[in-house]
């Protein structure tokens, strides 16, 4: 993932990496478990906002661009 942001919900933890990588993983007393990952589209200058999720909502933000995502468990 490199450098990054991170926050930690519903025993998840949510990284946003300053080149625009999207990460899930497990972190559990046994190591890192990597869920799954994604890329999102930016401008040319790092990404250096922190992720939030709220009312199971996934909200990254990259220079004048903000993303929304569905995290709700199903």
């Amino acid at each position: 993932m490199g450098k990054g942001s991170l926050v930690y919900a519903d025993g998840l933890l949510y990284l946003f990496s300053e080149n625009g990588v999207v990460g899930l993983a497990e972190a559990t007393p046994t190591g890192y478990k990597e869920k799954g990952r994604f890329r999102i589209q930016q401008e040319s200058l790092p990404t250096w906002a922190h992720p939030v999720v709220a009312g199971g909502r996934l909200y990254l933000r990259d220079q004048d661009t903000i993303y929304a995502y569905d995290v709700k468990a199903k």
